[in-house]
């Protein structure tokens, strides 16, 4: 009986130790990649990159960012509803291909480029921002 309970007790031991050293080892390697996360941000970061990226985009009027669709240009003083259906297509097709936080950026940019969203792409961007 006494050789049982050493046995249980040694268990015990065992275990503990086993549960105090895995706790020990993930705290160590949370805290490395905390870190390694802190040092990839630079020093003058906000912490709101999407925030500051659109509020410099608009401070500089004259900068034009293009969202791999410079063939949109040609769209350029074309009103709104003058589009044929294949045209739609096109601005669509960049459209439903952006990321949700690329979305306001292109907006700004085709506005930019003098080129007009067709009216019912308008009314989907809208839904797709409500979204966001």
């Amino acid at each position: 009986m006494g050789i049982l309970i050493g046995i249980f007790i040694a268990l015990i031991a065992v275990v503990a130790l086993a549960t105090l050293l895995s706790n020990k080892f993930k705290r160590n390697s949370s805290k490395g990649k905390q870190e390694e996360q802190a040092a990839e941000v630079p020093s003058d970061c906000c912490g709101a990159h999407e925030v500051c990226e659109f509020e410099e985009m608009r401070q500089n009027p004259d900068e034009i960012f293009y969202f791999e669709d410079e063939e949109l240009d040609r769209f350029r003083g074309i009103a709104a509803e003058q589009y044929t259906d294949s045209q739609i297509d096109e601005f669509r097709e960049v459209l439903y291909t952006l990321k949700t936080d690329e979305l306001p950026k292109w907006l700004v940019s085709i506005e930019r480029r003098n080129v007009q969203l067709p009216l019912i792409l308008r009314q989907e961007a809208l839904l797709l921002l409500a979204d966001v």
